[in-house]
């Protein structure tokens, strides 16, 4: 059964990466060879079955929006390792991004835009002020500074969230510096400065998703005016 999405949507997927048996030998038959060798080389039992689920989901459910078997497509990379399907030009036709940590993933779809997605769980980190200094803009910094002891550990994760949701919308690494995009943590919150060739934050919509408790998530798409619709998975 086919999935229709609307001209402006954006779908987003709350994805478990736990299935039966039966279920992980059809994602398996799914997965490219390619897909297969990388999903082997994880160091546990228990991250190879999720590579597993997590690709086999994808292809499952992009197969459902394009309407042809999932183990019959392909896809390219972008020299940063950002994904779409082959013969289509980067940010257009039938776009995805997913993210995963823990046994728990997310996948966005739209059409002919910029998005990125990431998903984080609270986890203790060490170092955690000088990575705030790393990784946050000036004037995030001071935010996060003014915050109560209590609170900055969970604001640090949303801070991160949102910001790797943007590089992955434009396409580039982590090593591009995330402090390099500038947001404002109100309700909603949203893109305030960007580095240069981004456009203008104007243009970009941020999403803080829902996801699990003591996780935080965010979605960044290049669009004003979309509409996001959130869905559950099931195996």
């Amino acid at each position: 059964m086919g999935i229709m999405l609307a001209p402006g949507e954006i779908h987003v997927w709350r994805l478990e990466l736990k299935a039966a048996p039966s279920e992980l030998v059809r994602y398996r038959q799914q997965l490219s060879p390619g897909e297969y060798q990388r999903a082997e080389r994880y160091a546990t039992e228990l991250l190879r079955l999720r590579a597993i689920v997590a690709r086999g989901a994808i292809r499952t459910l992009l197969g459902r929006y394009l309407d042809q078997p999932p183990a019959s497509i392909r896809f390219d990379y972008n020299p940063f390792g950002k994904p779409r399907l082959s013969d289509s030009p980067p940010d257009s036709g039938l776009v995805f991004n997913m993210a995963h940590s823990g046994d728990r993933a997310l996948l966005a779809v739209s059409r002919d835009v910029a998005l990125g997605v990431d998903l984080e769980p609270w986890r203790p980190l060490k170092n955690l002020e000088g990575l705030a200094e790393r990784c946050l803009a000036p004037s995030e910094l001071r935010y996060w500074n003014a915050l109560p002891e209590p609170e900055r550990h969970r604001v640090f994760f949303d801070f991160w969230t949102a910001k790797e949701a943007f590089v992955k919308a434009v396409g580039r690494g982590l090593a591009w510096g995330l402090e390099r995009c500038e947001l404002s943590f109100g309700s909603p919150p949203r893109l305030v400065a960007l580095p240069e060739g981004c456009g203008n934050p104007e243009d970009w919509s941020l999403w803080q998703l829902d996801i699990a408790a003591n996780t935080s998530a965010a979605l960044c798409v290049e669009a004003h005016a979309a509409v996001l619709r959130v869905f559950d998975f099931s195996h």
